[in-house]
């Protein structure tokens, strides 16, 4: 058999974004190495120069990307890797959320840290991973872009992890505080739990490639589409396998008992970062795989589909009644948008797929904003991030109550907020198709989610504590808080332009 490789769609520029996150990762590497540079705010700098370089880039790129309107071919790199608005439009969502953790470098990584370009480096890898895997083609560049950042993720969920100097002996080590314990146990719990959930994705892509004889996705729904012999046990034993391991990336019930724990421990820049982008990249693939390579294979996989969104829902706005600490109660939020977003998956159309990235996007600047405040209220221990330091936050900081309030609101699904209209065009997707009970059951969901959310507002407006901290205002973080809040507002206001934009991005 004679190997032949195919130049005429190596679109370059097509990745000229990734290459741009790569390279400023391994500038930083370098960086690092000299002491002068190694410097949060010049790394910090380099790093925001590096994504936003990336994202303009993206922006120029997507007037002439592919899609299902223009009909040009998305395929580049013999097939490995696809090229349309759809995964441009995910790589923004990644790029966007990726100034969260840039401009938390004013506490992350603390100022005795010395591996602080390390920090900057990984955290381009792991947004160069997401990119790759918004524009995977095939199952083999899907597990290398999961596991490019995952692996990045692993390590900076353990980097408040450090602790003494790395010269104590037995009988000198130092007592370890709450956050270095709770960051590694956040690094070995993601790690070991990720692993195990690797290992069954890879599994399962060997199965669909030994029952279908390819690995690239589009390929395999023509296949299923053309040939009955692939409609075999093999592919469907595959599929559920690798639906249980990206179930796991995006925290879907049962693959969802890491989350808090890992959210929790982990330094509070790096969990929201993975609260939207780690969703944003891992639903993007999901979305090309169900909707191409087993669109044939509906009646099967629909049902399970069903059943895990309507678990998800309940079982994480259930969970997070119950929780105190802010970051626990947003990560257990965050697995029940995992279940209203596998909504627009279970309907298996266009009007679905672009109902998911209307609700990431409008996701996006809920939680980055809600993170933001919370990082301006973190204190030390393990009550550092308890709801009672909310207390009386409208006496101390009207600003900061008014935004987090808003955020809570639009989370919750209250019109005429961003987070409302996420949530209609979802259901209506749904409704469409005949799904109305998935749509009932998300709405009494979201009717469990109005108490901790509106919990949150009753703390700062109707408790008072004298004792309570003034918010460390840091100006990054402010202008965060304030772009979040505008644009949720605007959304709301105006749905439809961003809604438009979701439907053209949609390329199949």
């Amino acid at each position: 058999m004679e190997f032949a490789i195919n130049f005429d769609d190596m679109n370059w520029a097509a990745i000229g974004p990734e290459f741009i996150v790569l390279g400023t990762a391994l500038f930083l590497l370098m960086a690092g190495l000299k002491k002068e540079l190694n410097r949060n705010s010049f790394l910090s700098m380099v790093t925001l120069g590096g994504v936003g370089a990336a994202f303009i880039l993206t922006l120029i790129l997507w007037g002439d990307a592919p899609t299902a309107a223009n009909g040009n071919n998305p395929d580049i790199f013999s097939g490995a890797l696809i090229h349309d608005r759809f995964s441009l439009a995910f790589n923004l969502i990644t790029l966007a959320m990726a100034l969260f953790p840039i401009f938390g470098s004013v506490r992350y990584p603390q100022s005795d840290h010395e591996n602080k370009a390390e920090y900057f480096t990984l955290l381009l890898m792991s947004i160069a991973g997401m990119m790759f895997l918004a524009k995977s083609g095939n199952l083999i560049t899907v597990f290398l872009s999961l596991e490019l950042f995952s692996i990045s993720l692993y390590i900076l969920c353990g980097f408040s992890a450090k602790h003494g100097t790395g010269k104590e002996g037995p009988g000198t080590a130092p007592k370890l505080s709450w956050a270095t314990q709770a960051s590694q146990e956040s690094a070995v719990k993601y790690l070991l739990t990720g692993a195990f959930a690797s290992a069954v994705l890879v599994y399962g892509m060997a199965l669909i490639y030994a029952g279908s004889g390819t690995t690239e996705i589009r390929l395999i729904g023509q296949l299923i589409q053309e040939n009955p012999y692939t409609k075999n046990t093999l592919v469907y034993i595959g599929l559920g396998l690798m639906f249980c391991g990206l179930a796991f990336k995006i925290s879907l019930v049962p693959f969802h008992s890491w989350t808090p724990d890992v959210y929790q421990g982990a330094p509070t820049p790096i969990t929201a970062f993975m609260s939207v982008a780690t969703k944003a990249a891992v639903f993007a693939v999901i979305a090309r795989i169900f909707f191409t390579s087993f669109a044939e294979l509906d009646k099967t996989w629909i049902p399970i589909l069903f059943g895990a969104s309507v678990l998800t829902m309940l079982v994480g706005n259930t969970a997070a009644i119950f929780q105190d600490d802010l970051k626990r109660m947003l990560a257990y939020s965050g697995v029940a948008h995992a279940g209203y977003l596998l909504i627009g998956i279970v309907t298996n159309t266009q009007e679905g797929m672009a109902s998911i990235l209307f609700y990431l996007s409008v996701y996006l600047f809920m939680n980055i904003g809600a993170f933001a405040v919370v990082f301006m209220m973190e204190g030390e221990g393990k009550e550092g991030n308890s709801i009672n330091r909310f207390k009386g936050l409208a006496k101390r900081s009207p600003f900061l109550a008014a935004a987090m309030s808003l955020f809570m609101v639009s989370l919750a699904g209250f019109p005429p907020t961003a987070g409302f209209f996420g949530k209609l065009f979802l259901f209506y997707a749904a409704i469409k198709q005949g799904y109305l009970l998935i749509t009932i059951l998300a709405v009494v969901a979201s009717i469990i989610s109005v108490y901790f959310y509106l919990r949150v507002i009753v703390m700062m407006y109707f408790h008072e504590d004298e004792s309570a901290p003034q918010p460390a205002m840091h100006t990054g973080m402010r202008a965060l808080v304030t772009v979040s809040s505008i644009a949720v507002i605007a959304i709301g206001l105006f749905p439809s332009f961003l809604m438009d934009l979701a439907r053209g991005a949609i390329p199949f």
